[in-house]
């Protein structure tokens, strides 16, 4: 993975990442206000060894005693005859082996001092325990190194630093406990991010779908608050309208290029724009001049007729079925723009035995003439086989993708099943695309250079 690649990532699951880093800080702010603080009191204690002779090598002798002793005594603090012995002072709840577990022994290198540390819920009773600790210890060390049959032992251990009354807790550091849990979020996030980005099997982007399909993508549009049934015809310049008037612009150069007269509008799945598209491409085409004939080809889920407005009495089903004549069934959106609707018509009991009919057929030869652009709306490529047998009548196929909710397995078969049964993949428009840079320039990036996917594919 290239930083590029990662930073991507980050732009796109961001969301994500922000909220692992808050929820971890937030767990770790609970722990350290809800953590019973601890207290550290320390005592620092001074090993001697006494001479009958203080001279100098007497001395060195005594220094070297003492520092082989106190590593030894660092392991007897914490000996039950010390703790017992303090338990027993103070009254304390405690077993030797628990006091002993929150008493900490340091010596320093090349030194006779012992750092003795005790951690207590109580800064008092700390204090109180290194203290009584101290004591304890030394008395202890006095029996322990007095001779048989003399009174005096030649050590000696004294206090040089008493322990006093913690004011602040030792435990928890909470800026730092925070802090920490923050970074670990942080990590945690990014993490989780990438492996839901390899995870994730939906299109990401217009430039994936582009690569899934092998076609280039003729037209993009942004994610918007509404998006089903809206139609551009009214709406000015509005970024939404723009995009399909782009799309149109990407149509009628392809019509001239590869003189596709006939269009199929299909989708790998329900739910991904395919209606809306056709709608607004048939009304950008009509609103540049050019006659357009939009069929409702979805007669399982018609939705042409809802969105235009148009009477659902007649349409395709009719006329395939012998029941209405073309003239009859077709409608006129409006008087201002040259766009002629065919509904899907009352719904029939075999849908496919229909689309898939010579009438079929011959319906679309009667409507392609020159000055005339035929779209069609059909059913999702998965589904059923109906698209695939239309595609075979046209000149060429869009395919509708949605980004976020297509797969790219989903995508990819629709694809193949366009072009096992030889249809024409003229390219691809994507729909609910994040309002990034690849919403403004991506259609022309993609889209200008169709010949090249066409020899990619021929090579």
């Amino acid at each position: 993975m290239t930083i590029a690649s990662l930073l991507h990532i980050l732009r796109t699951r961001w969301l994500l990442v922000v909220t692992v880093t808050l929820l971890a800080g937030v767990l770790a702010t609970v722990y350290t206000w809800t953590r019973t603080p601890v207290y550290d009191a320390s005592v620092q204690l001074f090993v001697s060894a006494t001479t009958a002779n203080p001279d100098n090598s007497d001395l060195n002798q005594g220094g070297s005693f003492s520092q082989q002793r106190v590593k030894s005594y660092a392991d007897i603090v914490t000996s039950p005859t010390v703790t017992t012995a303090v338990i027993a002072s103070l009254r304390l709840p405690d077993t030797p082996e628990q006091l002993a577990g929150r008493i900490t022994v340091d010596s320093p290198l090349d030194t006779v001092l012992l750092n003795i540390t005790v951690s207590d819920s109580s800064p008092r009773r700390a204090r109180d325990i290194a203290n009584a600790v101290g004591a304890r210890f030394s008395t202890f060390v006095r029996a322990l190194e007095t001779p048989s049959g003399q009174a005096s032992s030649p050590v000696r251990v004294t206090f040089t630093r008493p322990a006093v009354l913690p004011t602040s807790p030792a435990a928890p550091d909470r800026v730092r406990d925070i802090a920490l849990g923050l970074l670990v979020g942080l990590a945690l996030g990014v993490a989780a991010a990438v492996l839901r980005h390899h995870l994730d099997r939906a299109v990401a982007s217009a430039h994936a779908a582009a690569e899934i399909a092998v076609a280039p993508v003729i037209g993009t549009v942004a994610e918007e608050a509404k998006y089903s049934g809206r139609l551009i015809a009214d709406e000015g310049t509005t970024p939404f309208a723009e995009a399909f008037r782009r799309l149109a612009t990407n149509v009628r150069f392809l019509g001239v290029e590869r003189q596709a007269r006939s269009l199929l509008v299909t989708c790998a799945l329900p739910e991904e724009g395919k209606t809306t598209t056709a709608a607004n491409l048939a009304v950008a085409l009509a609103q540049a001049g050019e006659r357009v004939v939009l069929i409702d080809a979805d007669l399982r889920r018609p939705a042409v007729a809802n969105v235009f407005g148009l009477s659902k009495s007649v349409g395709l089903s009719s006329v395939l079925m012998g029941d209405a004549p073309l003239t009859t069934a077709l409608q006129q959106w409006r008087p201002d723009l040259p766009l002629f609707v065919l509904t899907a018509g009352p719904p029939p009991p075999n849908p496919t035995v229909l689309l898939t009919s010579n009438a079929m057929r011959e319906l679309v030869r009667a409507l392609e003439s020159p000055g005339t652009t035929l779209l069609i709306d059909s059913p999702p490529l998965l589904p059923v086989t109906d698209p695939a047998v239309l595609a075979q009548i046209v000149d060429g196929v869009v395919v509708v993708n949605r980004v976020g909710s297509t797969r790219t397995d989903q995508l990819a078969s629709a694809v193949d099943n366009l072009r096992t049964v030889g249809a024409t993949v003229l390219g691809v428009v994507v729909n609910r695309v994040k309002k990034e840079k690849e919403t403004t320039y991506s259609e022309y990036y993609h889209a200008s250079p169709p010949g090249r996917n066409r020899a990619r594919r021929n090579r």
